[in-house]
Order: C-alpha cells, then sequence, then structure tokens
C-alpha cells in the first residue's frame, strides 16, 4: 500500500470508516476494510459495504480468521459487495454463501484508426473503430469541457444514473471529491458534457497504457448515451474501462461502444433472505473504477 492509502481510503472516506481487525493476544493477525455505501432497492434505502482489502498474516492463515471478518461485516450491513477477481477468489466468496451478482464488462472505444502493430488487441480495436464509425450517433452540438476539478453539475446527475430494474450504488458529489480530486498519488481529469452551455453529465478520466481509462460516469440515465457519444468523438485516443450490469451495457452499445467480457465478478450476500434472492433476480450496475490498482 503506497503512502496516504489507507488514511484516504478510511479516514477520509465521507461515507464513513469501516475496518475490522482481528488479534491474537497482542499480535494484530488480520484485517479487513469496507466501503460503507447505500443502495436504493424498491424504493427502499439498504445499506452495503464493499470491501476494499482483507489481510491476514502468513503464520495465521487457515485458521478461519478471513472467514470470521467477512462474517462480522455480513452481520452489520444488508448487502455485503466484493469484488471477485480471481477464480480462486470467487470460490472463497461462494464457500461463504455469496452469489454472484453480475459479471465484469469491459469498454471500449477507439474513434481512430488504430496502427497496425504486433499485438493481440489491434483486432478487437479495429472491430471497435467499424463499429463506432458505424454505430456512433448523437454528438452533434455537443461540447466537451475537460479539468482537474469535479464539475457543477446537477444533483440528477448522481441520483438517475440506471434504469428501474437496476441496483447500483448512490454516489453524492461528495464522495466523487473524495474518491478522485482527493486521491493521494492519482491524477484524475473529469470531462464535461455540455448542450448549449447546460451540462449533461461527465466522466472521470485517467491517462493509462497509451489509452484513456474511465473510471466513472455521471448522467441521468436518458443523456448517458448522448455523453458517451461526445467523450468518444473529441477523444484523441482509445478509451476503455470496466463495469458491472446490463443496464450499462445497453448504454454503452447504443453508443456505438465495444463490450465483451472481463474476467472479474461482483460477489453479493444478504443475511435477509429475500433481498439475498434480489441479488439474483435484479441487475447491479457498478463501474469498476480504480480499485484493483490502489491495492
Amino acid at each position: 500500500l503506497q503512502a496516504g492509502w489507507l488514511e484516504w481510503q478510511y479516514v477520509d472516506n465521507p461515507e464513513g470508516c469501516d475496518v475490522r481487525l482481528c488479534h491474537d493476544g497482542d499480535d494484530l493477525v488480520g484485517m479487513s476494510g469496507f466501503v460503507p455505501c447505500a443502495v436504493i432497492v424498491d424504493g427502499a434505502r439498504r445499506r452495503a459495504a464493499f470491501s476494499t482489502n482483507t489481510l491476514v498474516q502468513p503464520a495465521s492463515r487457515r485458521r478461519g480468521i478471513g472467514r470470521l471478518i467477512h462474517e462480522a461485516r455480513q452481520a452489520d450491513y444488508d448487502y455485503a459487495l466484493s469484488s471477485g477477481q480471481s477464480a480462486a477468489n470467487a470460490r472463497l466468496y461462494r464457500r461463504l454463501g455469496y452469489v454472484v451478482a453480475g459479471e465484469y464488462r469491459q469498454f471500449l472505444a477507439q474513434t481512430r484508426l488504430p496502427r497496425i502493430r504486433p499485438r493481440p488487441r489491434v483486432l478487437r480495436e479495429l472491430v471497435s473503430w467499424l463499429r463506432w464509425r458505424v454505430r456512433s450517433r448523437g454528438a452533434e452540438g455537443l461540447t466537451v469541457e475537460i479539468g482537474p476539478g469535479v464539475p457543477d453539475v446537477p444533483d440528477t446527475c448522481y441520483r438517475t444514473r440506471f434504469d428501474d430494474d437496476a441496483v447500483g450504488p448512490i454516489w453524492t458529489r461528495a464522495h466523487v471529491v473524495w474518491r478522485y480530486e482527493r486521491h493521494p498519488y492519482f491524477t484524475h481529469r473529469f470531462a464535461t458534457v455540455r448542450r448549449s452551455g447546460v451540462p449533461l453529465g461527465f466522466a472521470v478520466l485517467r491517462h493509462a497504457g497509451g489509452m484513456t481509462a474511465m473510471l466513472d460516469l455521471y448522467a441521468p440515465y436518458g443523456d448517458q448515451v448522448k455523453v458517451l457519444a461526445a467523450l468518444a468523438a473529441h477523444s484523441e485516443e482509445a478509451i476503455t474501462g470496466q463495469f458491472v450490469g446490463r443496464a450499462l451495457e445497453r448504454v454503452f452499445r447504443r453508443a456505438g461502444w465495444t463490450t465483451f467480457r472481463a474476467a472479474n465478478r461482483l460477489m453479493g450476500r444478504s443475511n435477509d433472505p429475500v433481498l439475498h434472492e434480489l441479488l439474483l433476480k435484479r441487475s447491479w450496475c457498478l463501474f469498476g473504477g480504480d480499485s484493483d490498482a490502489d491495492r
């Protein structure tokens, strides 16, 4: 963990701080941190906790410490959510009673003809470029402004991001300022899309690996296609990233972006049988963000 990460992730988090510690006598043998968040399910506000990192001392592993820490979190929240980043990770969560709430998908908008070079992803970039040329619409009359600070946009950009059948975290402006503007070592940019001077929404961007990584998207559900089309039309390089959710996939593909399966999966569990059943019956929407790189 880089300097300043723990303080930023937990102490400064506007949603609250939740870190669980496990001691064996005077020795710290395990810890786990969660990011509290709110989700709206059938009009009701529910408390959820998204796991950010769980650590157990090597000498204390295989004693059930990780299980105890996860079970403590499940007891205190309506939903416990985690990113199953590998097959082994997903198997662990399934043994704890978690289910797969959604598969991660990658998205790509290659709006410039890619250079021919000996790399496996060239064909995927070429397909994305052709798809964008054929299917992209809706960027006419829109402008994009890129700056370092969180833009001043209407509250609807944060609160109506998914369709009526999708469940996702409800973030506020304070959360966005904390997560991106105050990050201890990543430098993020904010791309605001406007029509006649009126903001439709914005995206959080970071340059990575010769491409632009989109870490999050904030726009009312009805305007997301226009925002994505404008971002791609004004980009000088390919835009890529990850998300979970069928509702978001429909939005990206309608905007002419290419989407394909990623390795990760969103795992979840609730101690309430009714809520646990909804984990499988509803579409959960979540951006991958930069949490993997943070860890």
